[in-house]
């Protein structure tokens, strides 16, 4: 148990838990393969702590085909039939936004701990109600900001507290159309801040650690719906006086070999770093820094994380999950926001990550995403 939980009671049961934490994907979305199987699949130790159960589909068909291709045990022909199998622990929930959160607190309320697909849900209200229900079933609900579970990140924000470059001056994300995991077919449904810019507010909040607001913030919207954004940028502020900018976009004309880059501009120099979030197995552990003082020093740092080859961030971002999930079992509670020990990925957390998009939107003169699926009351 200690692999899971250094606050493991000494009485607690753990013995009589499932060896591994058992998973049922919600949704035979495309990304599945990259977001979660390849990466139990390539490294021995995620799969020794999670294993998937199934996956369910409200089509049979779609999930019998999904299970034959993937060599999956099981195939369920409804959300609900997955939601009372008992030897089913947690959800990952990947059906469509518009239903996300509906679907997420009927498995929150069915006693699932949840790993959602980013974005959570709609808009801050939809969070919001996800969170309360995370709270009165005692169960895990993360938001599936992948980018921000790995140790690069982590490593970002510690030379940032570590005054590396001085006073923070300015965060700035970039993340192109290639870096979409969805495809421009899902995100041209949902739009670019909620089909990627989600990612670059998780970074921000996350490297800044403050609560930053909205400045301004520019649309670029599709031509087949005026109502999705194809590109959004948006200036912040940050308490402490400093500030941040983020683009993102989904436009096919817009499509660029450029990176993904994340940008940290301080009083005495900056921090560069690209490309460590790419998904597929692939990534990149190096964090450029530029000091001003002196004769403009310029450095390389490599982060040692063994085996980089195939721990990408879903890797981390499932083995933060099954941290969350194991810890709850042994405490026999983990919905409110101090219980979490692994993650500040909270449902709180997801709920001000949600607040942000929605003020975007209206600061980009667009009206934040309706909520078309209430979840029951």
């Amino acid at each position: 148990s200690s692999r899971f939980c250094s606050s493991c009671r000494a009485d607690c049961d753990w013995r009589a838990m499932p060896e591994r934490v058992r998973i049922g994907i919600l949704g035979a979305a495309r990304h599945v393969p990259t977001s979660i199987l390849q990466p139990i699949r390539k490294n021995s130790d995620l799969a020794q702590l999670v294993e998937i159960v199934g996956v369910a589909s409200r089509d049979r068909t779609e999930a019998e085909a999904f299970v034959k291709k993937w060599g999956l045990p099981k195939a369920y022909g409804s959300l609900e039939e997955l939601l009372a199998d008992d030897k089913v622990d947690a959800v990952y929930n990947v059906l469509p936004n518009a239903v996300r959160c509906q679907v997420s607190v009927q498995a929150l309320r069915s006693g699932k701990h949840v790993l959602s697909e980013s974005p959570l849900c709609s808009n801050a209200r939809e969070a919001v109600a996800m969170q309360r229900a995370a709270e009165d079933s005692g169960k895990v609900m993360m938001e599936g900001s992948h980018p921000t579970c790995h140790p690069l990140t982590r490593r970002l924000r510690e030379m940032i507290v570590e005054g590396k470059v001085g006073k923070i001056e300015k965060i700035d994300v970039t993340l192109p159309v290639l870096m979409s995991l969805y495809g421009s077919d899902i995100c041209g449904k949902v739009g670019a801040l909620l089909g990627v810019g989600t990612y670059c507010i998780g970074l921000v909040r996350a490297l800044s650690g403050e609560e930053v607001k909205v400045v301004s913030a520019s649309a670029k919207r599709s031509k087949e719906n005026p109502e999705v954004d194809s590109a959004m940028s948006a200036a912040l502020a940050l308490p402490s006086g400093g500030s941040a900018h983020f683009s993102c976009s989904i436009a096919t004309t817009d499509a660029t070999a450029a990176p993904a880059e994340v940008m940290v501009c301080g009083s005495n120099g900056i921090i560069r770093a690209k490309e460590w979030f790419r998904g597929k197995g692939q990534t990149s552990n190096s964090i450029e820094l530029e000091l001003f003082d002196g004769c403009g020093e310029q450095s390389v740092e490599n982060l040692d994380t063994p085996k980089a080859a195939t721990r990408d961030t879903f890797y981390y971002q499932l083995m933060i999950f099954a941290e969350e999930v194991r810890a709850a079992q042994i405490k026999g509670s983990h919905g409110l926001p101090w219980d979490y020990v692994a993650s500040r990925a909270t449902p709180g957390d997801a709920v001000m990550n949600m607040a942000l998009i929605d003020a975007v939107y209206i600061a980009a003169g667009m009206s934040p995403r309706p909520t078309l699926n209430a979840p029951a009351a």
